[in-house]
This record gives structure tokens, sequence and C-alpha cells, in this order.
């Protein structure tokens, strides 16, 4: 095979990513809003900047909340923090706190004209929401030209209510054996790398 067939096929679709905290279970199964992380902030990012993505928006309804990741996210973009880390400067450029998810979704739509299609995310799998895997998702953000949206959850995971009303659900991702509780930022990271990693063969 030559070199020119190895190459890999560049993602075409416009591709965002959202960190949601609400609405999402408890443990006990109660809806909640959780609290924002700040590793949350700054490892997601690094990773959505890794593999192209646009916008990175972290929803928190609570003022406090949103406070909280303001202030991380000002000390990383000012000048100490950016010769501190500066790699960790660039990729919080493409943060954005957001009050309700329809801001960003707003925001996507008066960028491209279209309103993004939502692709929600869950350790469990859900047979009444349209199941998408990861190889057909990766070939349509390499042909498609519309904006698409990644909804990650926090907590126990996004409510089966909300999955129910976007336009697909992921595949889960599956381990070797019956545990199955990443972190938020471990799925992220891999998720992107399925979606959008360098797939070279030979």
């Amino acid at each position: 095979m030559s070199e020119a067939a190895k190459e890999p096929i560049p993602m075409k679709a416009p591709l965002y990513l959202a960190l949601l905290h609400y609405p999402v279970y408890k443990k006990t199964g109660e809806v909640i809003t959780t609290s924002i992380t700040p590793m949350d902030l700054h490892d997601i990012a690094r990773s959505a900047l890794t593999f192209g993505v646009r916008r990175y928006y972290v929803v928190n309804p609570m003022p406090t909340m949103q406070y909280l990741a303001r202030r991380v996210e000002e000390f990383w973009r000012s000048e100490y923090g950016a010769r501190f880390n500066q790699t960790r400067t660039e990729a919080l450029s493409i943060l954005k706190i957001c009050a309700h998810l329809e801001d960003g979704v707003a925001e996507i739509e008066a960028q491209h004209g279209e309103r993004p299609v939502l692709v929600a995310t869950s350790a469990r799998r859900y047979e009444d929401c349209r199941l998408i895997g990861y190889e057909r998702l990766a070939g349509m953000l390499r042909v498609e030209n519309r904006p698409y949206l990644l909804l990650l959850g926090t907590g126990w995971g996004l409510i089966h209510e909300f999955l129910r009303r976007c336009d697909w659900l992921l595949e889960p991702i599956q381990g070797t054996g019956g545990y199955n509780h990443l972190s938020v930022r471990g799925a992220a990271a891999i998720i992107l790398d399925r979606l959008c990693g360098n797939r070279k063969e030979g």
C-alpha cells in the first residue's frame, strides 16, 4: 500500500463538546446538579483541542459554580498562568461557561446556520434511544458539513428523558469485564480518540 493510501481522512463536520452538570443522576437515582471540578475544565479541554473540537462548553445553572469555573479560566488565561503552563492556556482558549445547554446550541446555530446534531453519551445502554456506534459516527463526521455537539454527563450520568430527546446516543464504552465506571475525563479522551483519532492502515 502506498504512503498516500495510508493518510488519515480528516474530520469535515464541525465538532463541539459540552459537559453537562444538569440534568444528571445522583447515585440514589435523584436528579441533581453536580459541582464543577477544576480538573474537568482543563483536562477535557486538552483532549478536546487535541482532537479538533471547536468549542468546549461547560454547562451549569448554578451562579456559584459558574463563578468558580471563570476564576479557574481567568487564572490560566492570565499572563502568569500562560508563563506557568502555556499548553494549558491554549487548551482553555476553547472553553466557554454556560448556564444552559441551549446557550451553546444557539451559538453553534448562529455560527453555522443550523442547529447541531446532538449526540449524547452514557455508560448505560438504553434501547429506546437512537443508538449509534463509533465507526458509523466517525464516518459521518468525515463526510458531513453540519455541526455536531457531543454531550458528556457528570454524576451518575445524564437522565434517561434527556437522552431520549437527543438525535443519537453513542454506544457505551465497553471494557474487558463487568466494571464500567470511568471518570468523565477518561471517557472523553477515549470517545474523542475513537471518533477523531488518526487511523492509518498498514
